[in-house]
């Protein structure tokens, strides 16, 4: 008797928690394609030998070498970087910090070098430029192939690169118009990726009855697309749900995830919260329809109000 009670248990174990089966209708949950907000991957740009220029600057000037200030010149003092004004005496700057230096002349060009590995996201970002001038933003690889960034005015200028050459990178400081000795312009050289997250207890609520076992329930959406607090840049790393509320019981939950920008669903294991086979570029800030499915109920009826994570990455601005 007591072999026979063992034999029930183990029986009911496996078939609570046996992945293997399948949830039924998938076809009743298929939805439009919708266009998403995908500037992210626009940010992006690529060096090569000769980028589109929106200004005059000569690139064959800026490379040759110009001679050298004198150690006593002072406009050079309040700036530590000094001198820097050609690609050969271009300052070492540490990768992932941010320094200050300033434009003290008219010809002053500010040229620094550090080091890069191929298969990294770099950032190079131009900031706090006086007012009043305008200083642009110039990136050359090891081959002195370059990208540029050439906003008007004092405007920051950005520059994302996917690195894919390994070896000492420049960049150079140039300014267009104007200058200021007093006031320091920020350089910004790492990692062109931060990471954060999003968590909600949604207002969805899925009520199962013995008419819905085994199907999915008609979805209901959680649109982040305008979310405040969310970076226009974020795309999703990770996705996993959690229990907001709950009532009843049931066995071998799904929980299921659209995308309107991949035309596609995703979905947890059997009984897990973690969303499986997330391609790396889904834009976080769009409509995320969302449901569920039980493959056992065990009470009349049951409800479930799911709470979501989502990790993500962003680009840092």
């Amino acid at each position: 008797m007591k072999l026979l009670r063992l034999l029930v248990v183990v029986a009911l174990t496996l078939i609570l928690t046996s992945p293997s089966l399948s949830v039924h209708a998938n076809e009743n949950q298929k939805l439009p394609h919708l266009e998403t907000d995908t500037t992210v991957f626009d940010a992006f740009s690529d060096v090569s030998e000769n980028p589109t220029l929106t200004k005059d600057t000569d690139i064959d000037t800026l490379l040759k070498a110009a001679p050298e200030l004198s150690t006593h010149d002072a406009s050079t003092q309040n700036d530590p970087y000094e001198p820097n004004d050609t690609i050969d005496t271009a300052a070492s700057i540490p990768y992932g910090s941010t320094i200050r230096a300033n434009i003290s002349r008219e010809d002053d060009i500010d040229w620094y070098r550090v080091h890069l590995t191929a298969g990294t996201d770099v950032a190079f970002l131009l900031k706090d430029i006086p007012s009043g001038t305008d200083y642009d933003l110039y990136v050359f690889d090891p081959n002195l192939n370059y990208a540029v960034s050439e906003n008007p005015g004092n405007q920051d200028e950005k520059l994302y690169l996917s690195v894919q050459t390994t070896g000492t990178w420049y960049v150079a400081v140039v300014p267009y118009e104007g200058f200021n000795p007093d006031e320091d312009y920020s350089l910004y050289v790492g990692n062109a990726w931060r990471n954060g997250s999003y968590s909600t207890p949604t207002s969805m609520t899925f009520n199962y009855n013995a008419t819905n076992v085994g199907r999915m329930l008609p979805h209901q959406t959680l649109d982040l697309s305008n979310q405040p607090t969310i970076p226009d840049t974020a795309l999703v790393t990770s996705i996993t749900f959690y229990t907001a509320s709950s009532s009843g019981n049931w066995g071998n939950q799904v929980k299921h995830i659209y995308s309107y920008q991949t035309g596609r669903w995703y979905e947890t294991f059997v009984g897990l919260n973690y969303v499986l086979d997330l391609p790396n570029n889904l834009v976080l800030k769009q409509q995320w329809p969302i449901t569920t499915s039980v493959e056992r109920l065990f009470t009349s009826t049951a409800s479930y109000r799911p709470g979501i994570n989502f990790a993500y990455r962003y680009l840092i601005d």
